[in-house]
């Protein structure tokens, strides 16, 4: 079989999607994630409060975005941000655009990356569709994955939190995913801004909104129980991975016979749950985004595990290389201290940590004691997936530690 054909993946791809006779500002950035927002008041109000925090290991200070924030609160202050023009085609998505003010997202620049396309109604807080294309060679097997994935999850009994959930309308060719637009700012968002994760209450919000969601997403599509394990997969391609020493592996091994004494219903699963795709307002999740990951029927463990993991894996990435971490007692910035310190550690941030793993491994049926375990096999499962090899490497080297294999 030949591959499908993708987009043009050049550096001007997102350029050509750009709809002909309207102005677009791009937000500067020394690390070019691309923000393409049309010159749109309910675009750009979108782009300050849903969007604009500072991004992890950022040189610049925490005030300056809070000050970007207000400033851009005035309307005439969005001329000093550079405009774009479109180069005056019909634009790759010219009829869906039809109608629609827009948004374009970029924060990977890895080999199977896409882009995010926002579409809002005029005047709308939110966006109502939102399309996924291929910005890189390998991301049209992504954007087809979570095209099948979705409507697999679609076709589940999740009740009212079927609106939270993002319904494949067409897949066009590209492919582009054209999807409904779920409501809510990113909860990286806030997790990024000054303050938010010193702070015990909006720690605790946040582990409560995830957990409430995730609870209602389990009861409603729990079956049968079966055993606990790692990832499918996870074995055979930590095996590939050149970085991975025999050590790991043979430490994989005992950790899924200590996971397989336990069992859990098997439920649908996310595959990603982290905050970066988990959408909030007012304190609830509203929607939860990026679904090439899920399954119709999995490990419900992996869900509440990957959200305890990805939320501790950023609590240093504001502070400087060997710093005290603000708000963490004996927490250094250091690659995998923030891991350590939520599974091993003492203080306020540990304790919550644990008793969100705790509070959902109970309602599962499933000991508390094997917390632990549960996120060593999500690092595990983060280190096989991952298409960026450094990435990779860290959450390896991590896994290594934690399971007492320190490599020289």
């Amino acid at each position: 079989m030949t591959s499908p054909a993708t987009m043009d993946t050049g550096p001007a791809q997102w350029q050509a999607m750009l709809p002909p006779g309207r102005r677009f500002v791009a937000l500067p950035s020394r690390r070019q994630p691309l923000v393409i927002a049309e010159d749109d008041p309910s675009v750009l109000r979108y782009v300050r409060t849903a969007l604009l925090a500072p991004p992890p290991r950022s040189s610049l200070p925490a005030w300056v975005f809070t000050a970007a924030r207000e400033t851009l609160r005035i309307p005439v202050s969005w001329r000093l941000v550079p405009h774009v023009q479109s180069p005056g085609g019909p634009g790759a998505l010219g009829e869906l655009m039809a109608g629609h003010r827009l948004l374009i997202l970029r924060h990977s620049h890895d080999p199977d990356a896409r882009l995010m396309l926002l579409l809002f109604r005029p005047g709308a807080r939110w966006p109502s569709r939102a399309v996924k294309v291929p910005s890189e060679q390998g991301g049209a097997a992504r954007v087809l994955r979570e095209a099948d994935r979705l409507r697999g999850i679609a076709a589940l009994p999740v009740g009212s939190l079927r609106e939270s959930i993002p319904e494949v309308l067409t897949v066009a060719p590209g492919p582009a995913l054209v999807t409904t637009a779920v409501p809510g700012t990113p909860m990286l968002v806030g997790y990024h801004r000054h303050g938010h994760t010193s702070r015990p209450a909006t720690v605790r919000a946040d582990l409560t909104a995830a957990g409430a969601w995730l609870a209602r997403f389990q009861a409603a599509t729990a079956g049968d129980p079966a055993p606990l394990d790692v990832a499918p997969g996870v074995g055979e391609a930590l095996r590939q991975r050149p970085a991975t020493r025999k050590a790991v592996q043979d430490r994989l091994s005992a950790l899924r016979d200590r996971l397989r004494r336990h069992q859990a219903p098997r439920t649908a699963v996310h595959g990603d749950f982290w905050p970066g795709n988990l959408l909030t307002d007012r304190g609830a999740i509203t929607g939860v985004v990026d679904w090439e990951w899920a399954g119709p029927a999995g490990n419900p463990v992996r869900d509440l595990a990957r959200f305890a993991l990805s939320y501790s894996d950023y609590l240093d990435r504001h502070t400087r290389p060997g710093r005290p971490v603000r708000g963490h007692h004996g927490l250094l910035a250091r690659p995998g201290a923030a891991v350590a310190y939520a599974l091993d550690g003492d203080g306020w941030y540990p304790r919550l940590i644990r008793d969100f793993l705790h509070t959902g491994l109970s309602r599962l049926g499933v000991s508390p004691a094997c917390a632990r375990d549960a996120v060593l096999a999500e690092i595990a499962a983060v280190a096989a997936e991952a298409s960026d090899h450094t990435f990779a490497e860290h959450h390896l080297r991590v896994f290594e530690r934690l399971t007492g294999e320190v490599p020289a």
